[in-house]
């Protein structure tokens, strides 16, 4: 019974990193296709480049510290379904777009928004925003990034909303230090390569946003879900009580056999 209850929990954390994996990829490469493509910088100011783009070692920042906290996955805390696990990629890869397209959608808003700093009449503006260099515009977007990645882990261990179930502590702490790090050197941004580190406020207002958005994504998480258990593509299963299960392989410890 062990063994059965371990591999689906086993079982679950693969679904969770596959789901996880897909959705921080349509991320990155769906944003930098369209940031590539359609949005140009110079329009904006004549002295920024013509495409917008992010230096290699930002990225590599990004997939670096990203790796970290795919790999806590593994040791999520996790509950073995009472019905045997099985794979329907379908259903994983339309889970993972509704939250990797949401935070996708969130990251070309604040693109939309940090390119228009300059103009005092903007959206940013009004807010009380600074306006912004090309560099920092670079920075604040790998932050925003970065940060949706790390936080989209948590939209994706549940079905339900990302607090019905606690996480490890070895996931938390993977997660603080990607952020942390992250955080570190966009105010503190040493490698160079044009783009140059924001200031606390302006990082801070980041994660502000980023956790707005995180919460939509759970939002769209949960509906994806409502509707798929509505059409019949999605099962609500119900979950192994370990506990009880402890207690029961306890209580046939102490029968004695004459």
């Amino acid at each position: 019974v062990t063994a059965i209850v371990r591999s689906r929990k086993i079982f679950q954390r693969m679904k969770n990193f596959v789901i996880y994996r897909v959705a921080c990829t349509e991320q990155l490469l769906f944003f930098f296709f369209i940031s590539c493509i359609f949005y140009h910088p110079s329009q904006f100011n004549e002295s920024w480049p013509q495409h917008f783009a992010i230096p290699v070692i930002a990225l590599v920042t990004i997939t670096i510290l990203n790796d970290g906290t795919i790999i806590s996955v593994a040791y999520d805390n996790v509950h073995a379904s009472m019905q045997p696990e099985k794979w329907d990629l379908n259903i994983l890869y339309i889970v993972s777009s509704a939250i990797g397209l949401t935070a996708l959608a969130s990251s070309v808003l604040l693109l939309s928004s940090a390119l228009s700093s300059v103009d005092p009449t903007s959206t940013w503006s009004q807010l009380g925003l600074p306006a912004m260099s090309y560099g920092e515009i670079q920075t604040l977007i790998y932050l925003k990034i970065s940060l949706s990645d790390y936080f989209s882990v948590f939209n994706s261990r549940t079905k339900g909303w990302f607090w019905s179930r606690a996480p490890s502590v070895i996931l938390v702490g993977a997660f603080i230090i990607a952020t942390g790090a992250s955080t570190l050197l966009a105010v503190y941004w040493p490698f160079g390569n044009g783009m140059v580190g924001i200031s606390w406020q302006l990082s801070g207002y980041c994660w502000l946003y980023v956790i707005i958005w995180a919460i939509i994504q759970d939002a769209g998480k949960v509906l994806t879900y409502s509707i798929l258990q509505y059409v019949g593509w999605v099962e609500s299963v119900e979950v192994i009580n370990e506990k009880e299960l402890k207690k029961y392989a306890e209580s046939l410890g102490d029968i004695e056999v004459e």
